[in-house]
This record gives structure tokens, C-alpha cells and sequence, in this order.
């Protein structure tokens, strides 16, 4: 029988890793604007002085800060650590790992893009610059250029969907976007599904959704993505992998 617990038992303290600390001051620092994006960090060795800790501790507060987005490093002389702010594709990692982790159905990945894609055009329609609609209409050509060549006219497909999203300047859809759009990639390389009349009603679509936003017309915008959008579910329902597989 196991003894009963005093009152006056205390547990093991556990003191945290020095380099945990470090990195959580840093990135406190980095997030609260206290440093700016473009701010060199002081050199490991600076660190390492100002802080007490070892260089391998400081070296492993610096990764940690790196596998967050929140620096990068440059090579070189005067190179070293370089504050920047966490880029819409940090997402990508951590999503794909849900859905391999849970072994999502492609129907979810479906249903997630066609809650983002509408509202990315609408957006798209109100936010869009001259370098976006320059991008939309570089991966348009791309891909009307590219109708008989299926590997090309799927990249194409890819990035001309990316750049709507990220014509919408909303930095969580752009990113949900990275996501998924490896998958629907892999989803759509299917001999059945990719005829040469299913790639002529993709182009002809992505022209009704570019006019839309050229036109600032947010509700076209959003009314033809989500009619493009719903086509596409409708016509690969019969050809999708039930379960989705991700590779590293």
C-alpha cells in the first residue's frame, strides 16, 4: 500500500534550460517591437558575456529563435543573427503535421479551401496592388500557355491560386493557403481528372475571377472563385485519395 503524501513532501524543483530563458526574453523582445525587424542580435560571444550562459546554450537559444521565424542568419564576416518577422509560411509545417498526425480526409482539405478561396478573392478584389494583379496575370499566361503540358499547367495552377491569396494581404489566409496547396497539387495530378477539357474551364474560370478583382468588384470576386472552387470539388470527388499522404 503506498504511503500517504505529507504535507510537507515537496517535489523536485526543476529549473529551466538556460537557453529556454534566453530565447523566451529574445523572442519577447522581437514580438513586442522592443527589437525591430532588420535589428542585428549581439554576437554569440556578446551574448555570451552579457548573459553568463555557455556559447552552446546560446547557440541553442539562437536555433530555437530560427525554427520560429523570428531570425535568420547571415553567413560571413559580418554576418550573425538578424531579427525578422515570422513569414505567412511558418504555418505550413505545423498544419501539414495535423494532417498527417490525424490522417485527415482530403474532404477536409476540400472544405477548408473552399471556406478560404471565396473570401481570399473578395479581399483580393479590395487589397489587390499593381505588383498583385502583375502576378495573377504572370501566372494566368503561365498557365494558358501551358494547357498541353500537365506538370507546368499544374504549377501554374498552383501559383496563380497563391497569388489571389496572397493579393488579399490577409497574412492567416495566405498562410492556411501555403498549407494546402501542396496537397491540392498532389490531389490533382490525376491523368482522369486533368482532360483537356477540365484544363480549358480552369483557365477560362481563372479569367472570370481576374476580372473580378481587377475591376475592384469584391462580391464577382467572390462568387466566381467560390463557383470555380465548388467545380473543381464536384469534378475530382469521383478520382480524390480518400485519406491524404504527405511526404517529408
Amino acid at each position: 500500500m503506498k504511503p500517504e503524501k505529507s504535507p510537507l513532501d515537496i517535489d523536485v524543483i526543476q529549473t529551466p534550460k538556460k537557453s529556454g530563458v534566453l530565447a523566451a526574453m529574445l523572442r519577447e523582445k522581437i514580438l513586442s517591437d522592443e527589437l525591430r525587424e532588420g535589428d542585428a542580435l549581439p554576437s554569440e560571444r556578446e551574448l555570451v558575456e552579457r548573459t553568463g550562459i555557455s556559447r552552446t546554450s546560446v547557440r541553442e537559444a539562437l536555433s530555437l529563435l530560427e525554427a520560429d521565424d523570428l531570425i535568420t542568419t547571415r553567413p560571413g564576416r559580418n554576418g550573425g543573427a538578424v531579427v525578422q518577422k515570422p513569414r505567412p509560411a511558418i504555418m505550413t509545417r505545423p498544419i501539414q503535421l495535423l494532417i498527417r498526425g490525424r490522417r485527415l480526409p482530403f474532404q477536409a482539405i476540400i472544405e477548408t479551401r473552399e471556406a478560404l478561396e471565396p473570401n481570399g478573392a473578395s479581399l483580393a478584389a479590395i487589397h489587390r496592388t499593381d505588383d498583385d494583379l502583375e502576378r495573377m496575370e504572370h501566372a494566368c499566361l503561365e498557365l494558358e500557355s501551358s494547357l498541353n503540358d500537365v506538370s507546368r499547367y499544374l504549377k501554374a495552377n498552383t501559383k496563380w491560386h497563391l497569388a489571389v491569396m496572397q493579393a488579399s494581404h490577409n497574412d492567416l489566409l495566405i498562410g492556411f493557403m501555403l498549407a494546402i496547396s501542396d496537397v491540392m497539387h498532389a490531389a490533382t495530378d490525376i491523368d482522369e481528372f486533368n482532360t483537356a477539357e477540365s484544363r480549358l474551364a480552369v483557365a477560362k474560370a481563372h479569367r472570370r475571377v481576374m476580372d473580378a478583382i481587377l475591376r475592384q468588384d469584391s462580391a464577382a470576386a467572390r462568387r466566381r472563385m467560390e463557383r470555380h472552387v465548388v467545380a473543381y470539388s464536384k469534378q475530382i470527388a469521383p478520382h480524390a485519395p480518400v485519406n491524404i499522404s504527405l511526404e517529408d
